[in-house]
């Protein structure tokens, strides 16, 4: 019970904190690249945390708790490396260029609109596949912290992303 209200608690300060913030984002550069006035670390920074705090938190836990523990730990020490040397490496590229995605940086680098929408796939894909994986992390935390069917968690976290998407 006390780590379900801690759980709790966090989530209504996140929502809090987010709703304040929120109001500070008047166009898309505000939103995805801080206005083009953070420095390529804090960007860095913030992406890796945002990496951690949905796919380590929720979906890595919930598969270690279901007995895949250290495939877990490779897969989020690979993955957040591979954050850290993309940012370092492609960082001053993609600030440079104006591009707000990786997509759009690799259709001005190129020159090729089949290279961007190869690039938008990708980014899809990956991102669909980490969707994927926090769900069914979160669908497992959600079933041993309330005792209600997994496929229950499943529908709320799947409810959630959609709504926020809208």
């Amino acid at each position: 019970m006390v780590y379900t209200t801690a759980i709790l608690l966090s989530l209504i300060g996140y929502f809090v904190i987010g709703h304040l913030a929120g109001r500070r984002v008047k166009h898309l550069d505000d939103y995805l690249v801080a206005g083009r006035n953070a420095p390529t670390f804090l960007i860095l920074g913030t992406l890796v945390a945002s990496y951690l705090s949905t796919s380590a938190f929720l979906g890595e836990t919930g598969f270690a708790y279901s007995g895949y523990p250290f495939v877990m730990l490779i897969f989020a020490s690979v993955s957040t490396s591979g954050c850290l040397l993309g940012a370092l490496a492609f960082g001053r590229y993609l600030r440079r260029s104006g591009a707000l995605t990786v997509p759009e940086f690799f259709g001005k680098r190129f020159a090729s609109r089949h290279v961007q929408v190869i690039a938008g796939l990708t980014t899809v894909f990956g991102l669909g596949a980490y969707l994927l994986g926090v769900m069914q992390g979160a669908g497992i935390m959600f079933e041993e912290l309330t005792g209600l069917p997994y496929w229950v968690g499943l529908v709320l976290v799947w409810r959630n992303y959609s709504g926020h998407a809208a």
